[in-house]
């Protein structure tokens, strides 16, 4: 799996000034026209970078949290491509970044900037009936771990003939001194969704927070890995 380790020199649920008090999480978030509105204060003029590298430098800066799909073979990352002005909106960006790169789609989902092939990632469709956790802010790795290990996830693992690889890990602190605090309690309450949407739901009690779905199909073995990161 040693592949699928890019330079990644971002925070891992890094959650600077959050208050300390409880946050219920659960379905139902509301999408404003405001999130999609949201300009980018940076350029991005990109060739030949790895789809989640732009995605991450794309939303650097909109407080947006946000979910990416990889689909990749033995060593082949995902690369892409965009070449896009400062001042756009969230919108015209992704909208930019697809066109770029036509196999590719996006949608703001739950308050979450999602991006995936077309076709997405059919374990991530499997549907949750109800899952429950009492967390905080620094477990989401955690909670995540967790929704991957119910038994409706994993029957659907051995239908799909895919199974979870080792954690890599690899995300480092873009912070040279980030500043301490105490942890954030959250409740976590899923019914009835897709595991896409539970990351979603999940996510969002983390600052600035992006899961990471890596799925890879070597000579027909099938692995995948989540991980987490935050745009830098």
């Amino acid at each position: 799996m040693k592949c699928f380790i890019g330079t990644l020199a971002w925070v891992v649920l890094i959650a600077s000034g959050w208050p300390i008090a409880a946050q219920q999480l659960q379905a139902g978030s509301i999408n404003t026209p405001q999130q999609a509105d949201i300009r980018i204060d940076h350029e991005v003029q990109v060739e030949n970078w790895r789809m989640l590298d732009i995605f991450l430098y794309l939303l650097r800066g909109t407080g947006l949290h946000g979910g990416i799909v990889e689909m990749a073979g033995c060593s082949d990352l995902p690369k892409g491509r965009l070449q896009i002005g400062q001042g756009l909106t969230v919108r015209q960006a992704m909208d930019a970044l697809v066109a770029a790169n036509p196999g590719y789609q996006w949608e703001l989902k739950d308050g979450v900037v999602n991006l995936m092939p077309r076709g997405g990632a059919p374990l991530l469709s499997t549907k949750i009936k109800k899952f429950q956790m009492d967390a905080n802010d620094r477990e989401i790795p955690v909670v995540l771990g967790d929704l991957l290990r119910l038994p409706a996830i994993l029957e659907r693992e051995a239908a799909l003939g895919v199974k979870e690889g080792p954690g890599q890990g690899g995300l480092s602190s873009g912070e040279a001194h980030p500043v301490p605090r105490q942890p954030m309690p959250i409740k976590i309450n899923v019914q009835n969704l897709s595991l896409l949407e539970a990351f979603n739901e999940t996510v969002q009690a983390s600052p600035k927070g992006v899961w990471i779905y890596h799925e890879t199909d070597c000579d027909g073995a099938k692995t995948f890995i989540v991980e987490m990161a935050s745009s830098y």
